[in-house]
C-alpha cells in the first residue's frame, strides 16, 4: 500500500516542475533530440570522405513506415536545435531582463555579426551548389544527385553542400530570433523603467495647525452643550 505513494509524489514533483518552468523543459527535450541525430548519424560516418554525407544521404522515420511524415536527420537537426535556443531563450528571460543596457547591446552586435556571416555563407553555398550542379560532372551517374553534390574549394576534404547549407541556415534563423528577442527585451526594460518612474511619490498630507485644530474642538464641545431657557441668547 505504501510504495505506490513514492511514484505519485514523483510524478507530481514533475508535473509541478513542467509547469513552473515549461520553456526550460522544453528546450532541454529539444536539445538532447538534436544531440540524439548528432551522436547516432555520427558514428556511421562511412569511408566516404565527403563530411555530412551521413547526414543527408538517410531519411528519418524510414518512409516505408511513414510515407507522409519524414525528413533528412540533418533537417531534424536543424528544427530541434532552434527550439532548443528560442526556448532557452525564453526559460531565460528573466535573467537577461537584468543585465545592464551596455551588455545587452554587446550581446546584440555579436548576434547581429552570425546573422550577417550567416546570411551571406546562405547564398554562397547555394550559388556554388547550382554551379556545380550545372557546369560539372562532381557525381556519378550525371545528372547529379543535389544531395550528393559537395565543394571542394581550398578544403581537405569535400563539404556536403546540403549538410552545410542547413547548417548555416539554421545559424541564420537562431541569430535573427535572437535578435527579435533581444529587442523584446530591450522594449518591455524600457516599459517597466517608465511605469516605474510614472507611480506617485510619497504624498504627505497637510498637518492640521493645533490652533485651528483648538478651535473646532472648542465649536464642537459647545454645540454639545445644553442650552439655558433664562439666558437670552441674542
Amino acid at each position: 500500500m505504501t510504495e505506490g505513494k513514492p511514484g505519485r509524489l514523483g510524478w507530481t514533483e514533475i508535473r509541478v516542475f513542467i509547469e513552473r518552468r515549461p520553456w526550460s523543459v522544453l528546450s532541454w527535450s529539444a536539445g538532447l533530440s538534436a544531440l540524439a541525430f548528432i551522436v547516432f548519424y555520427g558514428l556511421q560516418a562511412t569511408t566516404n570522405p565527403q563530411v555530412g554525407i551521413q547526414f543527408v544521404q538517410s531519411e528519418w522515420p524510414d518512409p516505408s513506415i511513414f510515407p507522409y511524415f519524414y525528413a533528412k536527420p540533418i533537417t531534424w537537426f536543424a528544427y530541434f536545435s532552434f527550439v532548443y535556443w528560442a526556448a532557452g531563450l525564453e526559460s531565460n528571460k528573466d535573467h537577461l531582463l537584468k543585465l545592464s543596457p551596455r551588455a545587452r547591446n554587446i550581446l546584440f552586435l555579436a548576434t547581429a555579426l552570425v546573422a550577417f556571416a550567416s546570411f551571406y555563407e546562405i547564398f554562397y553555398n547555394f550559388m556554388v551548389w547550382l554551379a556545380l550542379e550545372v557546369l560539372t560532372t562532381n557525381c556519378k551517374p550525371f545528372p547529379c544527385n543535389p544531395d550528393q553534390v559537395a565543394s571542394i574549394f581550398d578544403l581537405r576534404s569535400p563539404l556536403n553542400l546540403v549538410f552545410a547549407t542547413k547548417i548555416v541556415t539554421t545559424a541564420f534563423g537562431l541569430s535573427m530570433y535572437s535578435l527579435w528577442f533581444l529587442h523584446r527585451v530591450d522594449v518591455e526594460t524600457e516599459r517597466r523603467n517608465q511605469t516605474t518612474a510614472t507611480l506617485p511619490g510619497d504624498v504627505k498630507a497637510p498637518l492640521p495647525s493645533p490652533s485651528r485644530k483648538r478651535i473646532e474642538i472648542e465649536a464642537g464641545l459647545a454645540a454639545q452643550k445644553p442650552i439655558d431657557p433664562t439666558v437670552d441668547q441674542t
